[in-house]
C-alpha cells in the first residue's frame, strides 16, 4: 500500500512532468490563406547549448520572447544550485530586462535580476545564470517575469521554471569483504 508520502511525491512529480509536457508547444498553426509566416520558436534556436529547455509561458506564447534553462547538478536539499537561463527575444525591442523569484522552499541566492539592456539581438539568446538553494524536498516553481519596451509599450511576460527536489536515496554500505572458504579436510 503506497504511503502518504510516496502519493504525495508522485502527483507532485506528475504534476512537473504536465508542465514539462507543455515546455515547448508550438504557436498555433496561422489559418489557411494566411501571408503571416512565423519563424520557428524552441530548441533549434542558433546558438542554444542543447541541454537547455523551455520554460512554460503563461500565456503558451514564446513568438515574442522565450526563456529556456538548464540545471547545471541534480537539486538537493541545502546545497547551491546552478541554473543557466537564456532569454531569446523574436522581435526587436528598445529594452529588455527580466527579474527571477523562488517561492516556498526554494531560494535564490545570486542572480534575482537581469539589468535592463538596450542591445538584445532578434534570435540572439542573452544569457545569464541563477544560484538557487533548495531548503525541502518538492516540485518548485521559479518564475521568470520579462519585461520588454518596443512597439508595443512595456509588457511584461511570464515564465515558469520547475524544479523537483527529492531527498538523496542513503548510499547502501559496502559489503562485508567475503570470507575466505572454510580449509576441507583431506582424505
Amino acid at each position: 500500500m503506497p504511503t502518504r508520502r510516496n502519493c504525495t511525491f508522485l502527483f507532485a512529480a506528475l504534476a512537473c512532468g504536465a508542465l514539462l509536457a507543455a515546455c515547448d508547444d508550438a504557436p498555433p498553426a496561422p489559418a489557411a490563406g494566411s501571408s503571416a509566416a512565423r519563424k520557428p520558436v524552441g530548441p533549434k534556436v542558433a546558438g542554444l547549448p542543447p541541454e537547455m529547455v523551455a520554460a512554460v509561458s503563461s500565456t503558451r506564447n514564446a513568438t515574442v520572447v522565450s526563456v529556456h534553462f538548464a540545471l547545471r547538478d541534480t537539486p538537493a536539499i541545502n546545497e547551491a544550485l546552478p541554473v543557466d537561463i537564456a532569454i531569446v527575444p523574436h522581435q526587436d525591442f528598445t529594452s529588455l530586462r527580466a527579474h527571477f523569484e523562488g517561492r516556498d522552499g526554494i531560494a535564490l541566492t545570486s542572480g534575482e535580476n537581469l539589468e535592463p539592456l538596450s542591445n538584445a539581438a532578434i534570435e540572439k539568446p542573452v544569457l545569464h545564470q541563477l544560484v538557487l538553494l533548495p531548503a525541502r524536498e518538492g516540485v518548485f516553481i521559479l518564475t521568470a517575469s520579462v519585461e520588454t519596451e518596443g512597439l508595443e509599450g512595456n509588457v511584461t511576460r511570464i515564465f515558469s521554471i520547475p524544479i523537483i527536489v527529492a531527498t538523496q536515496p542513503a548510499s547502501a554500505s559496502p559489503p562485508a569483504p567475503a570470507s575466505p572458504p572454510a580449509a576441507q579436510p583431506t582424505p
